[in-house]
């Protein structure tokens, strides 16, 4: 509730209109990059939405970060992949995931054709090039602009917000009794 009420504070004092931002449904990672109770403030409240927009607007990622990421995430160029049919029922394999032989005789197989291999037979029915993932731009930009939020945030927290003795969160560690008991 603070979240909220500390944001639409913020959305007015910047003349933000809170209804333009849609509602949302963050995917797990940035429900865990915003925390639990910044996540469910976001997904529930307008002014949430708007003053992170309004917030993280300007949040770039350096390009040297950009490539640091990317090479630290590398993964090698994906094989191709056969698009196979058996009696129990059609897959993708790429040919390095396959028992030697059957990807040997399938590698000379004709789209269509039917192998025999130690008992397995296979029809090929096509090949399919490697879908390579996006690159991380927009993923890290997401991210960083989280965290410029989340810093935001908890500056904000701290420099406006005054707790009323005895309403703190059970949690927090600087309370004397924080067992966290509901």
């Amino acid at each position: 509730m603070l979240t909220e009420l500390l944001c639409e504070a913020e959305a007015e004092q910047r003349g933000l209109d809170v209804g333009a931002a849609p509602p949302v449904r963050l995917d797990q990672r940035a429900a865990v990059e915003l925390g639990s109770i910044t996540a469910a403030a976001f997904e529930g409240c307008g002014a949430v939405r708007a003053v992170y927009e309004a917030v993280t607007a300007d949040v770039t990622v350096p390009e040297e970060q950009a490539a640091a990421y990317a090479a630290a995430t590398a993964r090698p160029p994906a094989e191709s992949e056969w698009r196979l049919s058996t009696t129990d029922g059609d897959f993708d394999a790429a040919p390095g995931t396959l028992p030697e032989r059957l990807a040997s005789a399938l590698a000379g197989a004709a789209p269509g054709q039917t192998v025999t291999v130690d008992g397995l037979t296979i029809t090929l029915l096509g090949t399919r090039e490697p879908r390579n993932p996006p690159g991380p731009g927009p993923r890290l930009l997401d991210a960083a602009r989280r965290l410029a939020f989340v810093r935001w945030l908890d500056h904000a927290r701290a420099h406006r917000l005054r707790l009323v003795p005895g309403l703190e969160h059970p949690g927090d560690p600087a309370q004397p009794d924080n067992h966290h008991r509901h």
